[in-house]
């Protein structure tokens, strides 16, 4: 009669046991659910910010490439002439223009959960950043060399701009293509709201 007792009771605990182990397999079925939803949606939501960050960057790099190339002519035209650089490039010029690129889409993008990471995507992002940074140097170098010789007039220094303008648009013209390979790899042109 104690062992039909003990086991009709260890039956019960079992059985409570069994209910609260199947509560608890449920509840975390639910919790990971929810965190695996939220988790892709940050990551569409990051892909979605890269993704208009390119399109942007894309769209201002083309103005600023037209610019540099005007100003590389008109320095060209004008280099013989005996006017000074700083008029030469505000006056005849339209000026010098640097790109503002936002790469803070990258960022976002980096601070996503490792297992939803496209490595390709990815790895095109920190070439585009790369590309930028070296834009940035190849600009400071620019207006390090402009700034003390802008009131000059000589043929050489016109020279010296030009060729520092072509180094720092050759490194554009690889931005911008890296940019179109990526706007044509993930179809934004399709997505655009301006097409």
């Amino acid at each position: 009669m104690k062992i039909k007792l003990i086991a009709s009771k260890i039956k019960g605990y079992l059985k409570e046991l069994t209910i609260i182990t199947a509560g608890v397999l449920i509840a975390l079925l639910i919790s990971n659910y929810k965190e695996n939803s939220q988790a892709r949606t940050y990551y569409r939501a990051s892909v979605e910010t890269v993704k208009n960050e390119v399109q942007s960057n894309f769209s201002n790099l083309k103005s600023i490439i037209e610019t540099q190339n005007v100003l590389i002519d008109s320095i060209k035209k004008y280099s013989a002439d005996t006017i000074t650089i700083s008029d030469l490039i505000i006056e005849k010029g339209g000026g010098i223009q640097g790109i503002a690129l936002s790469n803070s889409g990258l960022e976002f993008y980096k601070k996503n959960q490792i297992n939803a990471i496209d490595f390709k995507m990815m790895s095109r992002l920190i070439e585009i950043e790369s590309t930028s940074k070296l834009i940035e140097t190849k600009m400071d170098k620019l207006m390090d060399y402009l700034y003390p010789n802008l009131f000059v007039a000589s043929e050489e220094s016109k020279k010296l701009i030009v060729l520092h303008l072509k180094n720092l648009l050759n490194s554009e013209l690889k931005l911008e293509q890296l940019y179109k390979e990526f706007i044509t790899e993930y179809d934004l042109e399709k997505n655009s709201p301006n097409n």
